[in-house]
C-alpha cells in the first residue's frame, strides 16, 4: 500500500529527512551482512516519501496559474419599469357634478276640491273619476227652479219700483217749478226730493238682489276651473247638495311638485333654480329632471330635515300623485372638464404636477388645479394635461422622471 503526501515538500525538508534516514537507520558496513532486511525497509520508506513528494510537486506544477487580468467596468442597461393597465389613466373629458341626495313624494302642482256654491238637487253629474276635462267644461248641474222663481219676483219688484221712481221724479219737477215761483212751500219741495231719493235707493238695492239671483242661477252649472283630471266624485244625480259641499276633485297632472326631504346640514347649499334628477319607484330606469322652486325656511317638526319643493314636468302624464321618489339635487356642475384621480396629482400648493408616459418614458408635467371634487375623488385641471395623455394614476414607489416604462398587463 502506497502513502500519498499531498503537502508540498521543499528541498531543505527533503535533505534533512534523507540525512536522518541515513544516519539513524542505515546500517554500517560491519553490520551489513547481519541485517539486510532493515536496510531494504529503510530504502523502501525513502522511496515512498520521494514518490509522494514527487506526485505532490507534480500536482502543484500542473495546477493552472491565476492570470493577472485587469477588470473593466461594465455599464448596466437601465431596467424598464412595467406598469399595469390599472396603474395608469388616459385623460378624458367629464361632466362633473356635486349633488345632495333626497327622498320624497309626488303631488299635483294644481289641485281643486270643487264645492257647490248654491244649495239644490244635483240634476246631472257629467264626469266620472279619471275623466280628463278642459277648462270650462260642465261638470255638475244643480236644479235652479227655486232660484228662477226668486228671479222673477225680484224682477217684478224692480219694475214696480222703477215706475214709482219715474212718477216721483215727475212730481219733483212740478214742485220745484212751483217753488221757484213762490207758489208752494219749501217743505213740499223737500218731501218730493226725499221721495225720489228713497225710490232710487230702493231701486239700486233691488238691482243688486236681482244680480245676486242671476249669479246664483249661473252657479247651478258647475264648470271645470282648469284643465285636468277628475280625481274624486262625491255627488250623484238626484242627491241634495248643500251650499259649500264638495262635489268633485280635479288635479292637473301636467305639472307636478316633489316634496323632497333634505338633511338640514346640507340645505344651505341648495338654492332656487338648481336642477335635480328624480327616479320614481315603479319606473326603474327612467330619470326625470326637476327644478328647485321653493325651500321651507324651517326644518320639519321632530326631524332634522328641510322640505325642498321641486317642479317636475309631466306633460306625458307618466307620473301620478303620491308616487315615492328619490333623487339628487345638483349644487354645482362643470361640463366637458378634464379631471384626474386625486392620487395622480403630486406636489403641494401651487407646485402640482403629474407623471405622464411620453414615448415610453416618465415625464413631469406641471398642472394648474381648477377645483377638487372630494365627493367624486377627482381633481379638475385647468391646464397642463390634454385629452388622450397617459398618466400614472397611483402613488407608486421607485418611479423617477426619465425612467423607461412599459404599460401593459403584468
Amino acid at each position: 500500500m502506497l502513502l500519498q503526501w499531498n503537502a508540498p515538500i521543499d528541498a531543505s525538508t527533503f535533505s534533512h529527512f534523507t540525512c536522518w534516514t541515513m544516519n539513524e537507520h542505515t546500517p554500517s558496513a560491519a553490520h551489513s551482512s547481519s541485517k539486510p532486511k532493515r536496510r531494504w525497509a529503510g530504502a523502501a520508506f525513502v522511496l515512498v516519501l520521494v514518490a509522494g513528494g514527487g506526485l505532490a510537486l507534480s500536482g502543484a506544477l500542473d495546477a493552472p496559474q491565476a492570470q493577472d487580468v485587469t477588470s473593466e467596468p461594465v455599464t448596466a442597461e437601465p431596467r424598464a419599469m412595467q406598469l399595469h393597465g390599472s396603474e395608469v389613466y388616459e385623460v378624458e373629458m367629464h361632466d362633473l357634478s356635486s349633488a345632495i341626495s333626497f327622498t320624497g313624494s309626488v303631488r299635483p302642482a294644481q289641485r281643486a276640491d270643487i264645492s257647490a256654491q248654491v244649495a239644490g238637487i244635483a240634476n246631472a253629474v257629467h264626469v266620472q273619476t279619471g275623466d280628463t276635462v278642459e277648462a270650462g267644461d260642465v261638470l255638475v248641474e244643480i236644479d235652479a227652479t227655486d232660484l228662477n222663481l226668486q228671479l222673477r219676483q225680484q224682477q217684478s219688484t224692480l219694475n214696480s219700483t222703477e215706475i214709482q221712481l219715474n212718477a216721483a221724479r215727475q212730481t219733483l219737477d212740478r214742485t220745484r217749478s212751483l217753488a221757484d215761483r213762490g207758489l208752494t212751500p219749501q217743505a213740499t219741495l223737500d218731501a218730493a226730493i226725499a221721495e225720489v231719493d228713497g225710490l232710487e235707493a230702493s231701486l239700486a238695492s233691488l238691482q243688486s238682489q236681482l244680480e245676486q239671483v242671476e249669479t246664483n242661477i249661473a252657479r247651478t252649472i258647475i264648470k271645470a276651473p282648469f284643465s285636468g283630471t277628475v280625481s274624486a266624485r262625491m255627488v250623484e244625480p238626484g242627491q241634495v247638495v248643500s251650499q259649500g259641499a264638495a262635489v268633485l276633485s280635479i288635479v292637473d297632472l301636467s305639472r307636478l311638485n316633489v316634496d323632497a326631504m333634505v338633511p338640514l346640514a346640507q340645505s344651505a347649499a341648495i338654492a332656487v333654480g338648481q336642477t335635480a334628477s328624480v327616479s320614481v319607484q315603479g319606473l326603474e330606469g327612467s330619470v326625470f329632471e326637476a327644478e328647485v322652486e321653493r325651500i321651507n325656511p324651517v326644518a320639519e317638526e321632530g326631524t332634522r330635515s328641510v322640505v325642498v319643493h321641486l317642479g317636475l314636468d309631466n306633460s306625458d302624464a307618466r307620473l301620478r300623485g303620491g308616487m315615492f321618489v328619490s333623487g339628487r339635487i345638483v349644487i354645482e356642475a362643470s361640463s366637458d372638464a378634464i379631471a384626474l384621480p386625486q392620487n395622480a396629482v403630486l406636489g403641494e400648493g401651487e407646485d402640482r404636477y403629474v407623471l405622464a408616459v411620453v414615448d415610453g418614458a416618465l415625464v413631469r408635467q406641471d398642472i394648474t388645479v381648477e377645483k377638487i371634487w372630494d365627493r367624486l375623488g377627482l381633481v379638475e385641471i385647468a391646464e397642463g394635461v390634454a385629452r388622450g395623455d397617459v398618466i400614472v394614476s397611483l402613488p407608486l414607489s421607485g418611479l423617477e422622471i426619465g425612467q423607461t416604462v412599459i404599460v401593459g398587463d403584468i
